[in-house]
């Protein structure tokens, strides 16, 4: 990773108060806190702590007097003497991006947010690297593995699981599948109860949709979409889908909104803001707002619906003004078709009406998917085949059993294919088995990964 000079200086005019932070952090690994008596630190320890705070207190007068070489031999010193101090690491940070070295500067100031996740300096600047890449669109859905790594440089740590790889940055976790950015989180304070969704908004997006960003932090989880040929940084159209962790128990709906106007207009200058379709827990409104130094003109169309737990939101916003009419209706129809629903009925304990709807929901989807099955198969699509079915089966979708099955998919009917779907349970989870018309099981659907696989191939 080589930043030149005009992007170093994004991240060199900070406002440093070095001493009182880093007496304190030298204090506090002399003395820690506890009400049992610690044992006496050995002549050798309070040694090296001595030493350290002096480089330190050195590093800090040559920074002041803009020798950055200088100033990082002292640091370095000073980290190496005191590894598991946070402040030691910001502080050499500092030093590195003051001397242009910004891969450098990115390795220390990750250390140290991993040794102190309240180290505010260093979690600020964290951030202003996290920006960085985020402009650069190196963060996007679909950003290949191999990219990511050019620019970021080696994880502080990585893991593998199911087929899925992640990568560690600081707090930062950047899942990846099939070698592709799938996912950012922001690991602080995010609590596993609600990265799982009770509910979620059903739409439907089509060509030339498609993702281009997803981020889940302690607040919220956002998905955003572009057309192709745009991007979450150059756009002219986005649709998203934003999930807000417990403010379903908090708010109404319409109490968001006004919430929502009111950021909006500290921010922005509110040109209109009209309710659609007004609801005490499911409403539909627009807002546009003038150009600015931060942002063109726009017009957004929101829909919220207030869930059990969890607030929903979806949104379609627009830079190509003014919106035509035709394309106002259409935005305000699709976000009015959007259903609120169980985000994992797989898993669920569904009522009989419920479990008469997810077959009704599956019925039609499998054969909006086996249209699409028919179609690789005669176009003899391996790739695009393999995702619809398990892992366990993958292996035997090749281009002999396609073309084996290209007679049977020039006569195939999907209403003889797909006549109804059997919900059955076993072990506690949903399956659903797609019923021909004459009686016969297509094939078996399995939840995997919060989505539907056939497990056995159903094409000869």
């Amino acid at each position: 990773m080589k930043w030149n000079q005009s992007a170093c200086c994004l991240y060199l005019l900070l406002a440093i108060l070095f001493v009182p932070f880093l007496s304190r952090e030298i204090c506090l690994a002399q003395a820690p806190p506890s009400e049992v008596k610690p044992e006496s630190p050995s002549a050798e320890t309070l040694e090296k702590r001595k030493a350290a705070l002096e480089h330190a207190q050195q590093g800090q007068t040559l920074l002041k007097q803009k020798d950055w070489k200088g100033a990082i031999a002292e640091f370095e010193k000073s980290v190496e003497l005191q590894p598991g101090i946070s402040m030691l690491h910001y502080l050499l940070g500092i030093a590195y991006l003051e001397d242009s070295q910004a891969e450098k500067s990115w390795v220390q100031i990750r250390k140290a947010v991993l040794l102190d996740a309240e180290n505010k300096r260093a979690i600020q600047d964290f951030l202003k690297f996290w920006s960085f890449f985020d402009r650069k669109g190196i963060l996007n859905v679909g950003t290949p593995e191999v990219e990511v790594l050019k620019l970021l440089g080696k994880p502080d740590s990585q893991r593998e699981s199911n087929g899925e790889t992640q990568l560690i940055y600081g707090f930062m976790w950047l899942n990846f599948r099939n070698a592709s950015l799938y996912a950012v989180l922001d690991t602080r304070d995010l609590s596993a109860k609600y990265m799982t969704a009770v509910k979620s908004m059903k739409f439907h997006l089509g060509a030339p949709w498609r993702e281009g960003y997803r981020m889940m932090n302690s607040t919220n989880a956002l998905t955003e979409y572009v057309t192709s040929g745009e991007t979450v940084q150059d756009y002219q159209q986005m649709f998203s889908t934003q999930r807000l962790f417990k403010l379903g128990e908090q708010f109404s709906a319409r109490e968001m909104m006004n919430r929502m106007k009111a950021q909006v207009e500290k921010s922005y200058e509110l040109e209109e803001w009209n309710v659609i379709a007004d609801g005490e827990n499911d409403i539909l409104y627009e807002w546009r707002v003038a150009q600015s130094d931060k942002t063109p003109a726009q017009h957004e169309i929101n829909r919220m619906v207030r869930g059990s737990r969890d607030m929903h939101r979806l949104g379609y916003v627009s830079r190509k003004l003014p919106l035509k009419p035709a394309d106002r209706e259409e935005w305000i129809n699709r976000l009015k078709s959007a259903e609120l629903i169980l985000a994992h009925p797989e898993t669920a304990d569904l009522t009989a009406a419920q479990k008469q709807d997810l077959a009704h929901q599956l019925k039609l989807k499998s054969r909006e998917i086996i249209e699409k099955q028919l179609q690789f198969i005669r176009e003899g699509d391996v790739a695009a085949m393999q995702p619809y079915f398990t892992e366990r089966v993958r292996k035997l979708i090749t281009k002999e059993a396609l073309e084996q099955a290209k007679k049977q998919a020039e006569t195939a009917s999907l209403e003889e294919l797909v006549h109804e779907i059997e919900i059955q349970e076993v072990d506690g989870v949903l399956q659903a088995k797609i019923k021909m018309k004459n009686g016969r099981t297509l094939t078996t659907l399995v939840p995997v990964q919060g989505k539907w696989e056939a497990d056995t191939i159903w094409f000869k």
